[in-house]
């Protein structure tokens, strides 16, 4: 297949693009950030710009791709620049993504959004499946919703695949939660402070690509959940790094979320975890544990923080 991806040069893109090209894809990899212009190294697709809030631009990118899938990865991902400029979280969410959407319908050809946990409230007891409603809490997740929305009404051959906590990306890419702890360490850290009252699920980049190829492959098309088994708090992630990594001589010391009040004031779910229903009752399911893809993704990214005696 000839795919057109938006938003390549992320966490996420970094680990998707490279399995598409491995599958023998012909993949069109685009961002509006070119710093970097080939992410994954030699022998895989150079990034070509593209800006998906700009309606023209999408326009000319799936016509001069002539795609057989359009995947659509581009989003604003902060929650706090989302809360703090409403605007730009709807245009490049919601409005972004009808772009990318309409110019798919023109196309006659599928299109795979990626959404997230946090178009949920937080509140219910258990894993969320798809078959909840969701409630998001703040801007971020509002916005995402909105795209969901937008592609399910534009794209009638669609995938809408909500991701966990994702994890992946390497020290160059990764600057969420994985790599704060891993930052801590190498700076040299002996108390590191993790959340208790924040659950979720893990979702390991490679393990999302090859699960996702899988299902595009399938042509079964709808709305899935898509991460890793299991479930945890922010404690129990970073308990999970300090053990792969060796660091008994480094405290973790539990709080709770009002700790990083000040870093990070948007309200955020108590708990993302979700399970793969979808995918599980399909016989599609193949994402691993977290806690042993962390551990992969840890010693394959991280090896320089690894300790020569830790706890298997």
């Amino acid at each position: 297949m000839r795919i057109l991806v938006t938003g390549s040069a992320g966490m996420l893109g970094s680990a998707l693009v490279p399995t598409l090209v491995r599958a023998g894809h012909d993949v069109r990899a685009t961002d509006i950030d070119l710093t970097d212009p080939l992410p994954w190294g030699p022998g895989l697709p150079s990034l070509s710009h593209l800006d998906v809030r700009d309606a023209q631009q999408v326009r000319h990118a799936v016509g001069a791709t002539d795609p057989d899938l359009v995947l659509h990865l581009a989003a604003e991902t902060s929650l706090e620049i989302s809360d703090a400029d409403q605007d730009h979280a709807y245009l490049t969410n919601a409005i972004g993504t009808k772009y990318v959407a309409l110019a798919a319908r023109s196309a006659a050809v599928p299109m795979v959004y990626i959404s997230t946990a946090g178009v949920f409230d937080g509140s219910k007891d258990g894993a969320y499946t798809e078959f909840d409603a969701p409630n998001p809490i703040n801007t971020y997740g509002a916005s995402k919703y909105e795209g969901e929305r937008i592609v399910a009404r534009t794209v009638e051959q669609h995938y809408i695949i909500r991701a966990g906590w994702m994890v992946g990306g390497g020290a160059r890419k990764d600057h969420k939660f994985v790599s704060r702890i891993a930052d801590q360490v190498r700076d040299g850290a002996t108390t590191v402070y993790a959340v208790t009252d924040k659950l979720g699920t893990p979702t390991y980049a490679p393990d999302f690509s090859r699960c996702l190829l899988g299902l595009v492959d399938s042509g079964l098309f709808g709305l899935y959940h898509m991460a890793c088994g299991g479930e945890g708090s922010r404690f129990d992630v970073a308990a999970r790094i300090l053990e792969v990594l060796g660091r008994d001589d480094v405290e973790l010391v539990p709080v709770g979320s009002e700790h990083f009040a000040a870093e990070f004031p948007s309200p955020r779910p108590r708990s993302e975890i979700m399970r793969n229903m979808v995918l599980d009752l399909q016989g599609m399911n193949t994402m691993r544990p977290w806690r042993v893809a962390l551990e992969e993704y840890l010693l394959a990214e991280f090896p320089d923080l690894v300790t020569s005696v830790r706890v298997a």
